[in-house]
């Protein structure tokens, strides 16, 4: 009889450290940020988000010059066009569009001067190189830088405007005596552009 009383003693006092061992744990979880799972060009400077759905997004149509090269658009290109020159030579259209702002005109433009090895501007600097011009349809924004890339002197010509909660980027570069003489044909390319009609 003795046995088994000590036998219940020591089940008890295993029982009574057992249960002294359980407790209540506590985490703190960060709150989730719902625009975390946004990727950042998607993003406005509000923090909302604007229609991803390219299928849905507003477009544009044009009309180029008949020795233009329609290529066709891929990836993030609306359209795509190559400029031949002489001996060779080509240069590059490409029409681009992205929700918002894109980041912001001054950072956008300081990218293209970048491609021709051109230095950062501050945004003041920057904005005071644009050039803004009313197309018959736009208000758009005109640069024209001049470079080097792979050491040959590489100019760039853009075009900016505003459509359907995007920013829509039409740059011509290449041989800087190509895209020379190939601006009056961009400018009046751009001065085409125009909501495209209903399917």
């Amino acid at each position: 009889m003795p046995s088994r009383l000590a036998l219940i003693a020591t089940l008890g006092a295993l029982l009574l450290a057992g249960c002294a061992r359980e407790e209540i744990r506590t985490y703190r979880v960060p709150k989730e940020d719902p625009m975390a799972a946004v990727p950042p060009a998607m993003r406005t400077a509000s923090g909302a988000t604007v229609p991803t759905d390219a299928g849905a997004a507003a477009q544009l149509a044009w009309s180029a010059p008949a020795h233009w090269q329609e290529q066709e658009a891929s990836g993030f290109r609306r359209g795509s066009f190559t400029i031949p020159g002489d001996g060779g030579a080509s240069a590059d259209l490409s029409i681009i569009a992205f929700p918002g702002d894109a980041g912001g005109l001054g950072a956008n433009l300081n990218r293209w001067r970048g491609q021709i090895g051109l230095p950062e501007l501050p945004e003041a600097d920057v904005q005071a190189t644009v050039e803004h011009v009313d197309t018959p349809t736009f208000h758009v924004d005109f640069i024209d830088y001049l470079g080097e890339a792979d050491g040959a002197p590489t100019r760039i010509v853009g075009a900016i405007l505003h459509f359907g909660n995007e920013s829509w980027f039409f740059k011509l570069m290449g041989p800087a005596e190509l895209v020379a003489a190939e601006t009056p044909n961009f400018r009046a390319f751009v001065d085409t552009v125009a909501p495209a009609p209903a399917p």
